[in-house]
């Protein structure tokens, strides 16, 4: 790794320019979250040796470049050669990395972020990273400090577009502007609740039955299980009255083939009907 001193004696280095739309970005990310302004980066340090953290201008020329063709882009401006396009955020907690993740994440899955060429973040709190390539429209993989930060790489012709930054901080912060994401967030969660307890069950599904009333498959209170068990219920009922009346079928025998709920109605009809006939 080189030292400041190496990359400063280089006039690349110093040559790199943070737009002022991406500085308001972290200005406003970090006083709307009540996080120190460290919390925000976009110039690299001298670890960062290529890719978004880096101008195009300090990849193409430093001797210190370690990859010279990730986040170069063809057709800038002599101003936009010198942009750094990386952004990082530290939100400071796990729930409010997960939070901002997902909102980066789905914004950028819907096309409302196609200016931002990737992100990385965790939009689940496991330990694997989570991140969405723009460009070829596919999940992206990075290191592991994207577990506690995350990550955009803006398009560096945009680098100094704050309605741009407007948008991230929105989205990022699940402002009015960008509630509707939220509410998908919330309408998935609803619809994967819906389908554990038509195909799986739950705590709030009542008592778990037979599903064919056999003994041999497993006990549920799915919705499924539960429509399976009336079912076969009611198969049964109808496969005794469709039996032929023969002789040796006495009324004893017909009432039991019958739910003991139907045979308590019957009674009381036939009850109501005998006292209206006095």
């Amino acid at each position: 790794m080189p030292t400041y001193a190496q990359l400063r004696a280089e006039r690349w280095w110093d040559r790199e320019i943070v737009t002022p739309a991406m500085d308001w970005l972290g200005d406003e990310l970090c006083r709307r979250t009540g996080r120190p302004r460290t919390a925000a980066g976009t110039k690299g340090d001298n670890a960062h040796l290529c890719g978004a953290h880096r101008s195009q201008e300090w990849i193409l020329r430093s001797r210190y470049c370690t990859d010279r063709d990730y986040r170069v882009q063809p057709g800038l401006t002599a101003d936009q050669l010198r942009w750094v396009s990386g952004f990082d955020f530290t939100p400071g907690s796990a729930g409010q990395m997960i939070a901002q993740s997902r909102r980066l994440m789905a914004a950028m899955k819907l096309g409302r972020l196609d200016e931002v060429l990737e992100f990385y973040g965790n939009v689940d709190g496991d330990r694997a990273v989570d991140g969405w390539d723009n460009l070829r429209d596919r999940a992206a993989r990075s290191d592991r400090s994207h577990l506690w930060h995350w990550h955009l790489s803006i398009d560096r012709r945009y680098c100094d577009k704050r309605d741009l930054m407007e948008r991230i901080l929105a989205t990022a912060l699940g402002d009015a502007a960008v509630r509707e994401d939220e509410m998908s967030e919330q309408a998935e969660s609803q619809i994967n609740s819906l389908f554990d307890g038509m195909f799986h069950g739950g705590n709030s599904m009542g008592r778990s039955v037979d599903p064919d009333g056999s003994g041999e498959r497993t006990t549920s209170n799915s919705v499924v299980a539960k429509l399976d068990y009336l079912l076969a219920r009611l198969d049964a009922v109808e496969r005794r009255l469709a039996q032929p009346v023969q002789a040796t079928l006495d009324p004893a025998t017909i009432a039991a083939a019958l739910p003991a709920e139907l045979v308590d109605r019957i009674v009381d009809e036939l009850a109501a009907r005998l006292r209206q006939d006095r």
